[in-house]
């Protein structure tokens, strides 16, 4: 393996889940880079992945009432949101919220014009385009939240709650009654991307002014007079500028910048309309427009990324499907192909040499899973049997034979996937092979073929044995380590974690394998899905330093073990 490399510091890092299928109280799911969850059959374990898949249909289909999903295809069913609410309960409200690290990345601008562009020489537009961008850039994690309920006036899911935050406190909210027709908007004018400390110079020249600025925001609220002490928010000063600038007073609620909605979703990547009937002039035009675009990006902004990250979620479900042996690859490419694993034959048969190389490295090599079988791409040309028989014929002329051979080269070449006995070097199909194979393979495909941020499986152990499973956890360092991947796994396999706890052993006491790089506790997440009085409870199970858990196992896991041997 490769020295080690940083963990990345970007992608979706928590997910809270509440009122969904299972789940009746709020659950929280801290996104390692390898997060496992165990727990007994049927408890609610697959929830959390179909939780995300629900938050993609929302946000990339505004589809609230789903059966099949985009990742799921015809293997997941997921049966509307009245089979979604928790006990089946339509005056219950789902809620989810998806927590995001931008890693420096930042917000996406809706504005596809650069300010620069525009011709301005007043300092007060430049003042007031740099507070702006110098705002948007603190923002350095941002989280989604849904809520969705059941509308029986419409008859229909309806979003009826959008909330974005930013560097882990609320920024804006959208929220719209069960109908979704009434739509109102509310900003959180202290959060932490509004805050500035108050400096010498304002308490010098400008202390009445921002005083003034911020009475209502120290009025309202005691919990955070200490942090408006020593700190004043903007936000009454962006207001008061962009009112200055002709820019339509807000109203209660800001519903003027909310037409056209039917549901508290905005439109994901088009600015929101902010009525500017009075602005006059090209400096209050400048004010306005990047104004619409700073407080579109806050409120939208986060919507797209958080949809764009989930459009990088990969799923595979737990019972992978064979090949036909005449397998061929789709010409248009479906996500959800994934999900019964043959989409990870498809990437074999169209993907770069390099990817057929690792697969087949990982699949073979004693200190790697050890399958037994390497994996070989050959390309193949159907050729008609008389044909053929025309070649070996000592009576076809030899004009004859040189068309005949210049038209077998003419036609199309197909790739073919083997698996190569590295005993005894024949290459078999998979239908010739044990079932585990075509488990695992996919797993494998999956983890190493790198356009994936987040990879969801279910089962990776699957008919497969335990020397197998246990490398499976080198695997999943590997990806994590070399691609910046994230894995959410769902697994009964003992010995897959119990690779992962050795690896973290082996880095504190100096003993890891030569070349193999450092595994430290805060790579894995490991928690146990359960049922209690009022639903699925989730319990953190965390790991120290010794490869150890810190916490006891919850009855009726790795019991057994201990139970058979003593």
């Amino acid at each position: 393996m490769s020295a080690p490399t940083a963990i990345s510091q970007t992608g979706l890092t928590k997910i809270y889940i509440e009122n969904f299928k299972g789940i009746s109280s709020e659950v929280q799911i801290d996104l390692k880079p390898i997060t496992l969850l165990f727990g007994a059959n049927s408890v609610g374990k697959s929830t959390i992945m179909q939780a995300l898949q629900y938050a993609r249909e929302v946000l990339e289909r505004n589809n609230a009432n789903p059966d099949r999903t985009l990742q799921g295809g015809n293997f997941v069913d997921l049966g509307g949101f009245r089979n979604l609410v928790h006990l089946r309960d339509t005056t219950r409200h789902i809620a989810i919220q998806i927590e995001l690290s931008l890693g420096g990345k930042g917000l996406p601008d809706l504005v596809p014009e650069a300010f620069d562009d525009w011709q301005t020489d007043d300092s007060k537009v430049w003042a007031f385009y740099n507070l702006l961008h110098e705002t948007r850039n603190r923002v350095e994690s941002v989280s989604v939240k849904l809520v969705i309920a059941w509308s029986h006036l419409r008859d229909k899911a309806v979003v009826i709650g959008y909330q974005v935050g930013a560097n882990g406190e609320w920024l804006a909210e959208i929220n719209a009654t069960d109908d979704g027709r009434d739509v109102s908007i509310s900003i959180n004018e202290i959060n932490p991307i509004f805050m500035r400390k108050f400096t010498q110079e304002d308490l010098s020249n400008n202390l009445e002014y921002f005083l003034r600025l911020n009475a209502n925001s120290i009025a309202s609220s005691d919990s955070v007079a200490p942090k408006i002490e020593t700190h004043y928010t903007i936000w009454p000063h962006i207001i008061e500028t962009v009112t200055d600038a002709g820019m339509e007073k807000t109203g209660e609620g800001l519903r003027e910048w909310l037409s056209g909605f039917d549901s508290a979703l905005p439109r994901l990547g088009e600015l929101l309309h902010i009525p500017a009937p009075d602005v006059i002039g090209a400096e209050n035009v400048y004010i306005a427009r990047e104004f619409t675009a700073f407080i579109s990006s806050l409120i939208v902004g986060p919507g797209v990324l958080v949809r764009d990250e989930l459009r990088k979620m990969r799923y595979v479900g737990p019972i992978r499907h064979v090949p036909a042996r005449d397998f061929d690859a789709s010409l248009t490419k479906d996500e959800a192909g994934w999900a019964d694993g043959l989409a990870g034959w498809e990437a074999l048969l169209t993907g770069q040499q390099s990817l057929i190389d690792d697969v087949s490295r990982w699949m073979a090599d004693e200190d790697k899973l050890n399958t037994g079988y390497a994996i070989e791409r050959r390309w193949v040309r159907e050729v008609r049997s008389e044909w053929l028989d025309l070649v070996g014929s000592e009576e076809l002329n030899p004009q004859r034979k040189w068309m005949l051979n210049k038209a077998i080269e003419a036609l199309l070449t197909k790739p073919r996937i083997g698996l190569i006995d590295t005993k005894s070097g024949l290459e078999m199909q998979s239908r010739d092979v044990g079932i585990g194979i075509s488990q695992v393979l996919p797993v494998v495909v999956a983890a190493l073929e790198p356009s994936a941020s987040l990879v969801t499986i279910e089962q990776p152990e699957l008919h497969i044995h335990p020397s197998v499973q246990v490398g499976l956890g080198d695997l999943l360092i590997h990806s994590v380590l070399r691609h910046d991947m994230k894995f959410l796994i769902e697994t009964h396999s003992e010995h897959l974690i119990l690779r992962l706890l050795r690896r973290i052993r082996e880095t504190s006491e100096g003993n890891l394998p030569s070349g193999f790089p450092s595994v430290s506790p805060e790579m894995i997440g490991v928690y146990y899905v359960g049922r209690g009085e009022n639903g699925v409870q989730i319990k953190s199970l965390p790991v120290d330093e010794a490869g150890e858990f810190t916490e006891s196992w919850p009855k009726g896991f790795f019991d057994e073990r201990a139970g058979e041997l003593f």
